[in-house]
This record gives C-alpha cells, structure tokens and sequence, in this order.
C-alpha cells in the first residue's frame, strides 16, 4: 500500500512539475502554492514567481507543489462562480472567441485575460466575480485541492495560447449578470449552489474554434 501511495504521489508530482513548466514555457508566470492549498509557499509571497524553466522545474522537483498563477504583468484574471462562467463562455462563443477557461471543483471559473484591465462593475462584483491583477494569483490545474481537481475546461492551446480581451470578458460578465438579475425569481427557486455544484462536476471539456 506505501509503495503504491508513494508511486502514485511522485507521479502527480510529475504532472505538476510538467504543468508548471507548460505555464512557463508560454511566459505565464507561476509560483509554488502549499499542498492543497492556494497560498504562495515561501515567504515573499507571488513576488517569487517566476517565468524562468530551470527555476521552475528546481521548484517543483524538490515538493509536490499546488501550482499558482501569478496575474498582473503577462495577465489578468476574471474569476466568477460556474453559472456565471458558463453564461459567459456561451456568450463569447457566440461572438466568435473560444477563452482559456479554468474551472475549480468548488464551483469556480477563472478566465484568463489581458493584463491591465479596469475594475469590475458594481454589478458583476455584487455576483461574487473577482478580477486578479498585480499582486494576486489564482490556482492552477492540474493542482489538487480539497475538494479534488482544478482542470481546463478550455486549454489554452486550443487557443494558441492567446489571451481574450480583458474588456470583453468583462462584458459578458456584466451580460450574465444582468441575465442572472432578470432571472432571479427562477433562479432562488433551486437550492443554493445548485448550479455551481453542477457544473463543477461535469467532465472538462475543450471547444473548438478560436479567434486571435
């Protein structure tokens, strides 16, 4: 049983070390994060992060790190709840833009964009949206967490790893926020969290089509 354990876990390591690197290789810089956790594991913090393969791999190679996203120089991140994820990923579909989308098994959605960005509207942040940039990070698949796996529900290649738009992102946030407001009284109809809890559990999956 240890030997499998201990095979299993330096296995995952190997995925998290390779999943860095893929990170990095694009110029998406990362940080090691604690074990389960999503808080920068040494002291100083995101500062550490870092877009250099030989640091990166040294890290990663020395523990089984969650892998952290730092935002604010080579991008932003928009994170938002799954029913707003999901309307929003419809939504620029709908326009012709296919967006790297992370999704974390607490119901969470995190689309990454171009760096320096506005602030959210009062209406978007109202609906628990949260808009990364200099200074913060956001988990990274295939990072583990409490509640089990952080994955892309749109890699990044399907994009050629280009970046959205920050402000179109963000309007389609404000879309669903406002769809979410016309449609309240249907919406408290279902127990809470029922739309993140679905979603959150559906198979990742990757789009097709891409728009630069």
């Amino acid at each position: 049983m240890s030997s499998w354990w201990n095979s299993s876990r330096a296995i995952y390591g190997a995925e998290l070390r390779a999943g860095a690197l893929c990170l990095v290789d694009h110029g998406w810089p990362v940080v090691p994060g604690s074990c389960l956790d999503s808080v920068p594991a040494f002291e100083e913090g995101v500062a550490a992060a870092s877009c250099d393969p030989a640091r990166v791999g040294q890290w990663w190679s020395e523990a089984p790190y969650s892998v952290l996203l730092a935002t604010g120089d080579a991008l932003d991140v928009i994170e938002v709840p799954a029913w707003m994820g999901r309307r929003m990923a419809s939504t620029l579909r709908e326009v012709g833009l296919v967006a790297p989308l992370v999704a974390t098994p607490t119901g969470r959605w995190c689309f990454p964009v171009s760096p320096g960005g506005g602030q959210l509207t009062e209406q978007v942040a109202a609906a628990d949206a949260k808009w990364h940039g200099k200074g913060s990070w956001v988990i990274a698949p295939p990072s583990e967490c409490a509640d089990g796996l952080v994955h892309w529900r749109v890699h990044p290649s399907v994009c050629g790893w280009r970046l959205p738009d920050a402000e179109l992102v963000h309007s389609a946030a404000a879309e669903a926020a406002r769809w979410r407001a016309a449609t309240t009284p249907a919406a408290a109809a279902a127990p809470e969290g029922a739309d993140d809890r679905l979603v959150a559990q559906r198979p990742a999956g990757v789009a097709s089509g891409m728009r630069s």
